[in-house]
């Protein structure tokens, strides 16, 4: 029964038998200092936090369809009936956190003060939020 997650239900000690084992770890947790993992809750938004401007959240139920990715930045759209919004995350190392983005997963991102990640850590240079203004059609 090693590494049995049901082993504790069997065991001859009360207290043991009553808890649950923890639940194994998110690899890597650790996502540096410009963004938070969602553990273990219901992440609704994903909040920017502009160091001089006011925060801004994007519900991810707006999360559009399509989003891309390049090795230095990525964009996503958050878009509802009457408004369109592109973030765009320009950084190092970024692939962990587009992901997580695009899996609703993330708490919070923001911006570096200073660019000085050791090598294969995230780091995020500037965030971008931009209104998009759609085109009439007529």
């Amino acid at each position: 029964m090693a590494g049995n997650k049901f082993q504790h239900l069997f065991s001859p000690n009360k207290a043991e038998a009553e808890a649950p084992p923890p639940e194994p770890a998110e690899l890597d947790d650790d996502l540096g200092p410009c963004a938070a993992l969602a553990k273990n809750k219901w992440i609704t938004a994903l909040t920017i936090r502009h160091a001089a401007k006011p925060w801004e959240s994007f519900q991810f139920s707006y999360l559009g369809v399509r989003s891309v990715f390049e090795p230095t930045r990525f964009e996503v759209d958050f878009v509802s009936h009457d408004e369109r919004f592109k973030v765009v995350v320009t950084g190092r190392n970024l692939s962990r956190l587009y992901n997580l983005v695009i899996q609703a997963r993330l708490e919070w991102i923001k911006a570096a003060e200073r660019d000085f990640a050791p090598d294969g850590e995230a780091i995020i240079t500037k965030i971008e939020v931009v209104k998009v203004e759609e085109k009439k059609r007529g």
